[in-house]
């Protein structure tokens, strides 16, 4: 019978020493557990400000968007104008060339033809200016 309790008593013994150590297991899995929930805590409150930073730059970024849009079609009127003026130009330049034909074959003015010119190119700077009043004034 002495051995049936010396059985036993070693049996308990193990069984505590397996509950001790279990429970060192449990404790180090619930500090380990505790940390996780932290710092889940912690990336949500990040999660949380980088939207709302995130928000704030989508918002931003539209805005700035529109303006540039606005600014693009604000620009279209001064490209219809260079181009109005190119084609003013043009226009003005072909005429030049055809009253200097003119005068050059023009035998009756054989002496005329410096004093043509300057009429001519007078003319023109004439109407290039007036040409510029009126798209300054518009």
């Amino acid at each position: 019978m002495t051995f049936v309790h010396i059985g036993v008593f070693i049996m308990a013994i193990a069984f505590a020493l397996v509950s001790i150590f279990f429970a060192k297991l449990l404790l180090r899995v619930s500090g380990v557990i505790g940390t996780v929930g932290q710092t889940v805590s912690e990336l949500e409150m990040k999660m949380d400000k980088t939207i709302i930073e995130l928000e704030q730059t989508i918002s931003e970024t539209n805005a700035t968007a529109t303006d540039i849009e606005e600014k693009a079609l604000a620009l279209n009127s001064v490209f219809y104008t260079a181009k109005h003026v190119g084609d003013s130009t043009s226009l003005l330049s072909e005429e030049l060339a055809i009253r200097t034909e003119r005068y050059a074959q023009n035998p009756s003015l054989p002496g005329t033809r410096p004093f043509v010119r300057v009429i001519q190119f007078t003319e023109f700077a004439s109407s290039l200016f007036n040409s510029w009043k009126r798209g300054k004034h518009a």
